[in-house]
């Protein structure tokens, strides 16, 4: 059988990395260079820092840009903030440096993102992305409780710091761990529902709406804030602690981001290991193993031009192997049937390679150009108006591959 390689275009072919001597870059994210977030490993320790971390910094659609930070003391909240310069709408992730998802957060206060987290030891990765447009400028920032906010606007303003004189009822009589898994309704007014744990029960908080965007703030016993979260679930909240919560009493906060109508239903469960795992996979913030049981549509890149995938709300895998350095374009077309597609593209190793949603400023996306080294992948295609739903109405969605190879 003849082979038929395509010419890479003048434009990829000089972006196409080439072969340079080896050298040590540290730190790392997800198999890539990043940049510390204050100069080296020590400056950019949030736990000794007197003052905020922070970076002007660029990024786009093509490639991965990460700032590290290092926290060295015991579990310790931060403020993660990206502001756009000009017209920029930037997106922040929160990394492990294996490319795990801590959190995620766009459009906190305007267009600008805010995450806040409680994390342990070790070193983390703050992942800037444009969204609507292939590139974006933005000041990123990470501090603690104590310091100065980059966001003039408190993330859910509606939520105050709840303190033992602010007026709550329990989500549960007693120990919450010995009451799991608990429930508590709203009309859509802020609430706050008080509840004390042990230390380290694995532990998920909820806040669940059809017709409202919940938040969710959360305070210890001084009212502290420990973490937060807006969208996690699509327009719904959530907050996990695999590693429970130190012993103590608690507050969580809970109103809608706007006025409208309905109910939010707030839960605390047990966080299941093989449960989070899987509404990971669903979500498509994590990639299945090969060997699993989450189907995958494989997809032969040489014979196949173009497939069709039947979106149901959840996330729909698709895997393919390369035998040769390929440089990859996949554009989802499912818009005019209401799908605002988003695709994700993970290395063998796990690792994200490239992801991206609303490409153009449209509701379609469209991933890389990137160059992907021989070995296998899998992507995830999910949508985002409607994720993690089984049994929704579904919804075809079009994938377009473009691939093309070197010609020595």
């Amino acid at each position: 059988m003849r082979r038929v390689l395509r010419l890479l275009p003048p434009a990829l072919l000089a972006a196409w990395p080439m072969a340079a001597p080896a050298q040590e870059v540290v730190p790392f994210c997800s198999g890539q260079p990043a940049v510390w977030l204050g100069g080296a490993g020590d400056t950019s320790d949030i736990s000794t820092a007197a003052a905020a971390l922070a970076q002007r910094m660029d990024a786009s659609d093509a490639d991965n840009t990460y700032a590290v930070i290092r926290v060295s003391g015991a579990m310790q909240a931060l403020r993660i903030e990206a502001e756009g310069v000009g017209t920029g709408d930037p997106l922040i992730r929160l990394e492990t440096p294996d490319g795990d998802l801590l959190a995620e957060n766009d459009d906190a206060v305007g267009l600008s993102s805010r995450i806040e987290q409680s994390v342990g030891p070790g070193d983390y990765c703050v992942r800037l992305l444009p969204v609507g447009n292939a590139g974006v400028t933005a000041m990123l920032q990470v501090t603690t409780p104590e310091m100065p906010p980059l966001l003039s606007e408190a993330a859910g303003s509606d939520i105050a710091a709840c303190t033992a004189e602010t007026e709550a009822e329990p989500l549960a009589e007693g120990p919450l761990e010995a009451a799991l898994p608990a429930e508590a309704r709203t009309d859509g007014t802020p609430r706050y529902l008080r509840f004390s744990v042990g230390d380290g029960v694995p532990l998920t908080l909820r806040a669940v709406s059809e017709g409202l965007d919940p938040n969710m703030v959360l305070f210890d016993r001084a009212g502290s804030q420990v973490a937060a979260n807006d969208d996690a679930d699509g327009l719904n909240a959530r907050l996990d602690f695999p590693s429970g919560l130190a012993a103590g009493d608690y507050c969580l906060g809970v109103a809608p981001i706007a006025a409208g109508e309905g109910t939010i239903t707030v839960s605390a469960a047990a966080l299941d290991r093989d449960v989070y795992l899987r509404d990971a996979w669903r979500r498509g913030e994590l990639p299945p193993p090969f060997d699993g049981d989450v189907p995958m549509q494989p997809i032969d890149l040489a014979a196949d031009a173009q497939t069709i995938v039947l979106q149901d709300g959840s996330a729909q895998w698709l895997t393919f192997t390369l035998e040769r350095e390929t440089a990859l374009i996949v554009s989802a077309h499912g818009g005019l049937v209401g799908v605002d597609s988003k695709l994700a593209l993970f290395a063998d190793n796990g690792t994200v390679v490239a992801q991206d949603d609303d490409s153009a400023g449209e509701l379609d996306a469209r991933l890389g150009p990137v160059v992907l080294q021989p070995g296998r992948y899998r992507m995830a295609l999910t949508d985002v108006n409607r994720p993690d739903q089984p049994g929704a109405p579904i919804r075809p969605v079009a994938l377009v591959f473009e691939r093309f190879e070197r010609v020595e």
